[in-house]
């Protein structure tokens, strides 16, 4: 056996059996076919014996095998030959519960455990889906072992996006749990057995009752039947695609294009029209501001979405100074002009802006978000300095020597104090500001300790959040609007069960909440200090 351990490329079944044909059946003739007067009496009475033989090796290897059998699907598909080989022996020798028992064993001690990335852990599943589909074509094994597998996978609160990243392309690995080469099918749904069906035929003898053979059959469909409802993957869907539209710089959306129009396969159209919807309003965006550019040039170009279809952006608002809301209210003018039945509303927290700054001693490019702007805008403004666009993209600023108290700032931006902070240090690590005490900041038109001579640096600053909420986000701010009844039932019924809070939820408008995930918003309040629970009794801390 020590030949064939960890040698998974080939198959060691055959050349086993030619070993014992040349080496160990010759050999068995003088003591199990003494007397034999003919070839094929001899071989008659070598068959038992034979088959007997035939059994041990096959049992031996069926045994190394298994215990490989989670390495084995690692290294998948180098190791088809080696699957090939055990699913023969498993035919010879009926040992498919100890491989099931073993490979559940060591999926709980490698696999499922805090310590194991989501994304590792989708990709063995989806590798121990085609492996043991390869043993077992029926999928009673794969039934057995997948169990513990995808009840983990369903308390992870990142699978659906895993999953979701992978069939948009977006895996941070850059390896796919889709196979490219395979033919893109829509989601395949559990279909009632069919006794009239003339080839229907019996479950496996070693099939569970809840074992059925008329599964999803593709990895894809595989996945997703991991929850009960596809909703949950649209969201997800929605989201996410919703980032990569607003990451996108050049105006190409043909990836993303391609991507809706393999997911309506795969999902139905009816469930990605919001997402026709927000790729049409970037197509829009890039016209309507064509248009505007045509009218006037402006040095913005935003970009204009429907709310109603998109999913919750990232929320914040401050007030944008000098020449950037006299940009703002010019736009929004001449798009009112092209669009009389609508208006702009202005996230000025979202977006980047392209800054050049020119100092006595140096100019400092920067692409920093806008509040970071507003802040350096200010510096500017201070000192009655004259400000004026330089082109389409960058705005240009001239500004001198002044100083400001981050209070004043504060009260000029209309925003908190944190992000005031944020935005001072960003200039401070650039070098155009200088702390010089823990609420003033100073604007360095000379650079300190800097050679003689003007420079140019350019530096790009970009805040690394996603503008659009999370589906547990957006789950997180919906259960907020339900804590008014959660606290008016403690308050006036006393301590409660959680399963009781479920079902008096069940009556307020929109509430479609598992009882899984109200247990994670109560925890929640319970580490906030709002309730606490005792013997799985609910009620208000007081």
């Amino acid at each position: 056996m020590e030949t064939c351990a960890k040698k998974w490329d080939e198959s060691m079944l055959t050349p086993l059996r030619e070993w014992m044909a040349e080496k160990v059946v010759p050999w068995m003739v003088m003591p199990y076919a003494r007397g034999a007067r003919s070839g094929e009496e001899a071989r008659s009475m070598l068959q038992g014996v034979g088959s007997r033989f035939d059994y041990h090796v096959c049992k031996t290897l069926c045994d190394l095998r298994t215990q490989e059998i989670f390495d084995i699907i690692i290294d998948y598909p180098d190791s088809q030959p080696a699957l090939q080989d055990l699913k023969e022996c498993l035919i010879r020798v009926d040992q498919r519960n100890d491989l099931v028992m073993t490979l559940r064993k060591a999926n709980k001690k490698r696999l499922l455990h805090p310590g194991a990335d989501t994304k590792d852990i989708l990709t063995q599943y989806v590798s121990i889906i085609r492996c043991l589909r390869m043993i077992d074509p029926p999928g009673v094994l794969l039934y057995k072992v997948a169990d513990p597998i995808r009840k983990y996978l369903r308390e992870r609160p990142d699978t659906i996006r895993c999953i979701v990243a992978s069939l948009v392309g977006d895996g941070e690995s850059g390896d796919s749990l889709v196979n490219e080469n395979e033919p893109i099918q829509p989601l395949q749904q559990r279909q009632a057995d069919d006794f009239v069906d003339p080839n229907w035929e019996p479950e496996p003898i070693d099939a569970g009752p809840d074992f059925r053979t008329n599964k999803p059959t593709d990895v894809i469909s595989t996945l997703v039947s991991i929850y009960d409802s596809k909703d949950l993957f649209v969201k997800e869907l929605q989201v996410l695609l919703a980032q990569r539209l607003l990451a996108v710089t050049d105006g190409n959306y043909e990836r993303e294009r391609r991507n809706i129009e393999i997911l309506k396969i795969r999902f139905g159209e009816a469930a990605l029209q919001v997402c026709e919807v927000m790729l049409r309003d970037m197509t829009d965006s890039r016209r309507i501001d064509q248009h505007v550019q045509q009218k006037k040039t402006m040095p913005m170009h935003p970009t204009i979405v429907s709310r109603h279809f998109w999913p919750p952006l990232q929320t914040g608002s401050f007030n944008m100074p000098g020449q950037f809301k006299e940009i703002q209210d010019a736009y929004a003018g001449e798009f009112h002009t092209f669009k009389p039945d609508k208006k702009l509303y202005w996230l000025p927290h979202l977006g980047t802006i392209s800054l050049e700054i020119e100092l006595q001693d140096r100019t400092v490019n920067a692409e920093v978000p806008p509040l970071e702007a507003a802040v350096i805008e200010l510096f500017s403004t201070k000192g009655a300095v004259c400000l004026f666009a330089k082109s389409a993209n960058i705005g240009k600023l001239t500004v001198s020597i002044d100083m400001w108290d981050v209070s004043a700032l504060v009260a000029e931006i209309k925003v908190d104090k944190a992000p005031v902070l944020k935005a001072l240090m960003t200039w401070v690590d650039l070098g155009v500001l200088k702390e010089e005490d823990a609420t003033r900041y100073k604007l360095l038109e000379v650079a300190e300790d800097a050679p003689a001579g003007t420079k140019t640096v350019t530096r790009q600053v970009i805040e690394d959040v996603p503008p659009i909420l999370t589906v547990q986000q957006q789950q997180a701010e919906q259960m907020k609007v339900y804590w008014k009844f959660i606290e008016g039932m403690l308050t006036n019924l006393g301590a409660l069960s959680l399963l009781r809070i479920q079902g008096m939820l069940k009556f307020a408008n929109g509430y479609d909440r598992t009882i899984e995930q109200l247990a994670e918003f109560m925890e929640a309040a319970r580490r906030e200090g709002l309730v606490t629970v005792k013997d799985g009794m609910w009620k208000l801390h007081r």
